[in-house]
């Protein structure tokens, strides 16, 4: 059962996503969530507060669907570029709320202390998912995040996340990675 906390940060996320940053409110919160009005404001009692727990939620369920990955891989047929395409596709569609509030989060130049920490924690995550599931040292493993990142950033801003483009985008980087790391 999902508890409170994580309605209403699931909530906030989804405050972000729909109304940008000056729309999350502990009220918009509430009123999304379909709580009683105070509810968020119980939870987190300040607009910062629910920053850093969006941005800690966003870490968690990052993490979560981040250490599902090898097990994907190690099935029986399982393509590498066929599971990073349906990884990059989820975060432009199911969970696009998520990559969405994260990006817009983490661009934020008022983003609490707190929740600064908890989005460098979140990408320290992602990098040394990177490197140990590649192989790969710090620094490639940031460009590798880079790279894909600008990518789905950039779908997003067009409003397009198509399987297509995500495809054809992956597989050109797969093809440039491989060259890289023989040429190294």
């Amino acid at each position: 059962m999902i508890s409170r906390k994580d309605v209403v940060t699931d909530s906030a996320i989804a405050v972000v996503a729909e109304q940008g940053v000056r729309g999350l409110t502990h009220r918009a919160v509430d009123a999304l969530a379909e709580l009683p009005v105070g509810s968020t404001s119980n939870v987190y009692r300040t607009r910062d507060a629910l920053i850093t727990g969006i941005m800690e939620r966003i870490g968690y369920l990052n993490t979560q669907q981040l250490e599902r990955i090898p097990e994907l891989v190690r099935a029986q047929d399982a393509d590498p570029i066929e599971i990073a395409i349906d990884f990059c596709m989820n975060w432009l569609t199911t969970d696009r709320n998520r990559f969405y509030t994260m990006m817009m989060l983490s661009l934020d130049p008022a983003l609490p202390p707190e929740a600064v920490v908890a989005k460098e924690k979140n990408l320290r995550a992602i990098q040394d998912f990177i490197m140990r599931f590649a192989g790969i040292d710090a620094d490639y493993a940031r460009r590798v995040n880079s790279s894909v990142a600008g990518m789905m950033i950039s779908e997003l801003i067009n409003g397009t996340a198509e399987r297509a483009h995500i495809e054809a985008y992956l597989k050109e980087f797969f093809v440039w990675l491989r060259s890289s790391r023989e040429n190294a």
